[in-house]
This record gives structure tokens, C-alpha cells and sequence, in this order.
């Protein structure tokens, strides 16, 4: 893993107003009490999951549980006094609770999970790009290849609701999920606008931050980054530095980049041509915090 300083994202509006959380868990008294327990489950459910994830590992499961009674225990410190915990936010909450894990030497408990997602969606891969060939407008072209995008983000294993589908789903994939996302309009819906923008000047170069591995990354990412290669667009991916859950890490990138030059011609020659590159971004835990970027997400030229 590279060891270069991290930096704030150049691009933001704001450098010094901005902060990387949604909710401020101090002050929203209905957010902290949905979301303590909530995450006390996620640390829960890993437990009963962990001899699957870790098969060959015969202390996995009394490691798991001395982990999740420490994020109990921290969960319970907070609820005596959440001020003494600055900032508290989910995202604070997960980077401690993938903390916990690393110190039980958990360094990538989800590892044969992505691995065995990635695999199955690769066996999807053509028909995905196929169906999107074949959608001769352009702007319908890019509302599905963003509706994969969004829909594809459900793969994460960190979110309850989407967790229990694909406990009891098996074959729960794409087109699934995509029956599952919110009818448009979206709550902030300007997608017509960046499609219009996107067909009068297609992008010189676009950075991709990549989330869940599998069928997100496979399905949802790929056909995307794909059609931005054929506009004429250099595009870097990005993944986090260290592992989260089941997010794609830079390691894992590296890996599933291979597989996706045997499946595609565009992905193989813009790699070829260094068009298309791949980086890690920083990352430790599954929130994007854009003031702490590897310095090659904002500097890299392509």
C-alpha cells in the first residue's frame, strides 16, 4: 500500500466548511436512536456470518464475538454520554468498528465473499453490455447505465434491510434490484441535466470511486466506465486503501481489473493505452471523506 500524504479533494465548493457526514449524530436525538442499534446489529450479525466468510479460520467466530462486545461496550459508553465522542457520526462509528476488527486480526474478512460475488457477476458482464448496446438513444442509454449504478449500490452488506435480501435471496441479482429502486423523479433528481451536459461535452477525464464488490462493481461500475471509454473520457478507479465490509479495495481492484480485460475489448485496450488506470484512494473505512484522498485521486494525470 502507497504511504502518500492524503489531501483534500480540490474540487470541493467549500474546503474548510465541508464535512464528510450527513447526519450529525449529536444532535439528531431520532437518528442516534435508530442508528446505535442498527449498527450494534451489523457488529452482531458478523458473528453469525464470520464462519462462512472465514471457513478455514477455527478462532474466527470467539474473535468475532470479543469483537462485537467491544463495539457493544463502546455503543453503551456512548449512550452514558455521546458528547464525549467528537465527531459521532456513522461514518466514525464503522472506521471503529473495522478498527476493532483489525486488531483482531480480521484484515479482510470479506475477502471470499467478494471474490465469489465478483466471479458470478463476470458471468453477466457481456448480457449487461450487450442490453446496453442495444439501446440505441442516448439519453435512455445513460439512464440505465445510472439506474445499474444506483441499483448496484444495494450489494452492501453493511445496510440491514439489503443485508436480510441477500441472506434470503440467493439469486437475488441487477435486475432485481433495479425493481427495487425508487421510481423517478428521485428525491434530488438532475440526471436529465447531466446526461444533456454529458452528450453536448463529454468529460476529458472522470475518477470513478468504486463501492461495493460484486455485482455493483461488475454490473453497475464496469458498463458505465465502458461507455465512458468509448466517448472519448480517460477514467480512473478508485478503491479504498484498506478494507470495509465488502468494498472493493485497491488490492481487489488490481484483480478484478484482469478478469474484466479478458471479458471486454474496450476495458483491455484503454488499460493497454493507460486510458483506463486504476489507484487507491485512501480510504480505511466504507464513507467517503473527501479530506483525506490519496494525493493520486486529485493528481494523477491520465
Amino acid at each position: 500500500m502507497m504511504k502518500d500524504k492524503k489531501i483534500v479533494c480540490p474540487l470541493l465548493l467549500d474546503k474548510e466548511t465541508y464535512l464528510p457526514d450527513t447526519i450529525d449524530l449529536l444532535n439528531d436525538k431520532e437518528a442516534i436512536s435508530y442508528w446505535l442499534p442498527c449498527l450494534e446489529e451489523m457488529a452482531r450479525n458478523f458473528v453469525n456470518k464470520v464462519s462462512y466468510l472465514c471457513p478455514h479460520d477455527k478462532t474466527a467466530t470467539e474473535r468475532a464475538k470479543y469483537t462485537w462486545q467491544k463495539f457493544h461496550d463502546f455503543i453503551e459508553q456512548i449512550k452514558y454520554n455521546p458528547q464525549q465522542f467528537k465527531p459521532l457520526s456513522i461514518r466514525t462509528l464503522l472506521e471503529f468498528n473495522e478498527e476493532n476488527l483489525r486488531k483482531s486480526n480480521f484484515d479482510d474478512p470479506w475477502l471470499l465473499q467478494k471474490q465469489k460475488e465478483t466471479v458470478a457477476a463476470f458471468t453477466q458482464y457481456q448480457d449487461r453490455v450487450n442490453f446496453v448496446d442495444s439501446i440505441e438513444d442516448f439519453y435512455l442509454k445513460w439512464e440505465e447505465l445510472s439506474k445499474g449504478l444506483v441499483a448496484g449500490n444495494l450489494f452492501d452488506w453493511g445496510a440491514k434491510a439489503i443485508a436480510d435480501i441477500l441472506e434470503e435471496c440467493n439469486g437475488f441479482g441487477l435486475t432485481h434490484a433495479m425493481q427495487k429502486i425508487q421510481q423517478r423523479p428521485w428525491f434530488h433528481d438532475d440526471l436529465d441535466k447531466w446526461i444533456s451536459k454529458l452528450k453536448r461535452t463529454p468529460y476529458v477525464k472522470a475518477v470513478v470511486f468504486i463501492d461495493n464488490a460484486g455485482v455493483d462493481f461488475v454490473l453497475g461500475v464496469l458498463p458505465l466506465t465502458r461507455e465512458l471509454l468509448k466517448q472519448g473520457t480517460s477514467v480512473v478507479l478508485t478503491a479504498n486503501s484498506g478494507p470495509a465490509l465488502n468494498d472493493v479495495t485497491y488490492s481487489d481492484l488490481e484483480v478484478y481489473l484482469k478478469s474484466a480485460e479478458q471479458k471486454c475489448d474496450v476495458l483491455r485496450d484503454a488499460i493497454a493505452n493507460n486510458r483506463l488506470m486504476a489507484i487507491e484512494n485512501g480510504q480505511k473505512g466504507p464513507c467517503l471523506d473527501l479530506r483525506t484522498l490519496h494525493n493520486g485521486n486529485c493528481t494523477n494525470p491520465v
